[in-house]
């Protein structure tokens, strides 16, 4: 199951290194965090924890599945 790629704003490390980093792994869901860089704020947590709801949802729905 591809991850979600979740970057923000890093002087350090641009969004196009998380937007290459989702092209990378297939299927993998890039998601931005407007204006964070190295921390993670609370009024992000909403959009951070919906991403890894949504993988797990979908990860658990693949669960037994054969391919």
């Amino acid at each position: 199951m591809p991850p979600p790629v979740v970057h923000g704003n890093d002087p350090v490390f641009p969004v196009a290194h998380g937007k290459a980093l989702a092209r990378a792994v297939a299927d993998a869901k890039f998601v931005k965090i407007e204006g964070d860089g190295h921390e993670i704020h609370s009024e992000d947590w909403e959009t951070i924890i919906s991403a890894i709801d949504e993988h797990d949802e979908l990860s658990s729905s693949d669960r037994g599945k054969t391919t």
